[in-house]
């Protein structure tokens, strides 16, 4: 079975689906899976708010035997947000577009909820795996995943190496045993590795797993030197950054500075939820916010289980209204990339800045998902928007290592700024100054 596997199989994407319908706010109707390789069916969640003044009930209906739903027990109160869980469950190989609706007290016509995709093969575990509302003994089949870590010349085990296992957001470190092994408890699904060992250089890799694909090896390459290099980069700056100016650079004005046309691209999935996490990027945020100017334009997206516009593009004179926005987010769900870093172009495109540093700056933990098999062409998008050009930078934070040097690799592809943030001193002043050496004027 092939090691790869769209990670769609685990996060499909949802782009600006949410619907106010007759007063309550669905956060998304529609999702897209794309094609996927290995289906194995998973539980859907849409968050439904009542923005209405009475409480409002979903009403049950009878569905196609391909969808579970399961609805709130009870109505949803004026300004509660409740769920509705969907498990849809292809019956056959190839294309869907299907559509079900959903019926509730405050409206006579329904809302209607979505699936699009392709599915190319089914996983030959599908059935054993797919989750269930109606058996409450339902428990996903599980086996011994087994690691080995080795040496990539000598072929001989690395005993007490470091290996930091990922699978959606939940992430966990392990060290080999004396013979280079690792066995671990697992259920089916694609994973991600970091491993680690001194006097070698890191490697990530990514596999899909079940009862009958359980084994991986990690061949380390040695260093040529016993030297330990530091597996976290703590910033990578453009060259500019070190040229002797002839300007003043205590002072952010247009006359020493490009006008910035900046596009966050904010993680807020459930592993952003930690204190050298999201209060650091919204602390980074402010503070450069606060140097913005009336030429400076700021937009703000959010990806997770979909992703969301927070802010539509703002100038920099309107500091209140960015920063309201800033301190309004919140991380919790899934993560997804692919369709988040397209749809980030698509804003910064529409309020590009000729002559001004015009730029995409992700900002996240680490890795996300939502690219598999389509890492090659992202990178390769990112290369060709460089050259318009329209930079990608990136901020990472936490001390998660898994998915931060492919972070540094699309940040040097865009041709941008990398900066690992790991405390507040650094979030005040960090952010700011990698976007003041990038505009400055008179080079």
């Amino acid at each position: 079975m092939k090691s790869w596997l769209y990670l769609l199989l685990l996060f499909s994407t949802s782009l600006f689906a949410q619907t106010n319908h007759h007063g309550l706010i669905f956060n998304t109707t529609a999702f897209n899976f794309h094609k996927v390789e290995n289906w194995i069916s998973r539980v859907d969640t849409i968050e439904v708010t009542n923005t209405t003044a009475k409480k409002v009930f979903l009403l049950k209906q009878h569905y196609p035997r391909e969808f579970q739903i399961r609805f709130p027990a009870e109505g949803i109160n004026p300004g509660e947000t409740k769920f509705i869980e969907i498990i849809y469950n292809p019956l056959n190989i190839g294309k869907f577009k299907v559509a079900i609706s959903v019926f509730h007290t405050a409206a006579a016509d329904p809302v209607v909820i979505s699936y699009v995709g392709e599915v190319v093969s089914f996983d030959p575990f599908a059935n054993a795996a797919c989750p269930s509302f109606t058996d409450p003994n339902y428990k996903r089949p599980e086996f011994d995943l087994e690691i080995l870590v080795i040496d990539s010349l000598t072929r001989k085990p690395l005993s007490s190496s470091i290996v930091e296992m990922g699978k959606g957001e939940i992430y966990t470190s392990y060290k080999t045993d004396s013979k280079g092994e690792l066995k671990i408890k697992s259920n089916i699904g694609l994973f991600y590795f970091y491993a680690e060992h001194i006097g070698y250089r890191s490697k990530e890799v990514q596999g899909y797993f079940n009862p009958n694909n359980r084994k991986i090896t990690i061949a380390l390459v040695p260093l040529q030197s016993e030297e330990k290099k530091d597996t976290l980069v703590t910033a990578i700056l453009p060259e500019k950054v070190e040229q002797n100016v002839t300007v003043d650079p205590t002072v952010f004005s247009v006359a020493n500075y490009k006008e910035n046309n900046i596009v966050f691209l904010i993680d807020v999935s459930k592993s952003m939820d930690g204190p050298d996490r999201l209060p650091l990027l919204k602390s980074s945020m402010i503070a450069l916010t606060r140097l913005m100017r009336k030429e400076d334009k700021i937009t703000i997206i959010t990806y997770s289980d979909n992703v969301k516009v927070q802010l539509e593009t703002t100038a920099g004179d309107d500091p209140e209204k960015i920063i309201a926005v800033i301190q309004s987010l919140k991380a919790g769900g899934s993560t997804a990339g692919d369709e988040a870093i397209r749809e980030a172009y698509n804003f910064v495109e529409k309020s590009y800045i000729k002559g001004g540093v015009n730029q995409i700056i992700i900002a996240t933990d680490g890795g996300f998902d939502g690219l598999g098999k389509t890492e090659d062409q992202m990178m390769k998008l990112i290369r060709k928007k460089a050259k318009k050009p329209i930079q990608f930078s990136a901020l990472t934070f936490g001390q998660k290592k898994l998915g931060k040097k492919f972070i540094v690799r699309l940040a040097e592809a865009g041709q941008g700024f990398y900066l690992f943030i790991q405390n507040e001193a650094e979030a005040e002043t960090a952010l700011k100054e990698a976007i003041k050496s990038q505009g400055l004027r008179n080079k």
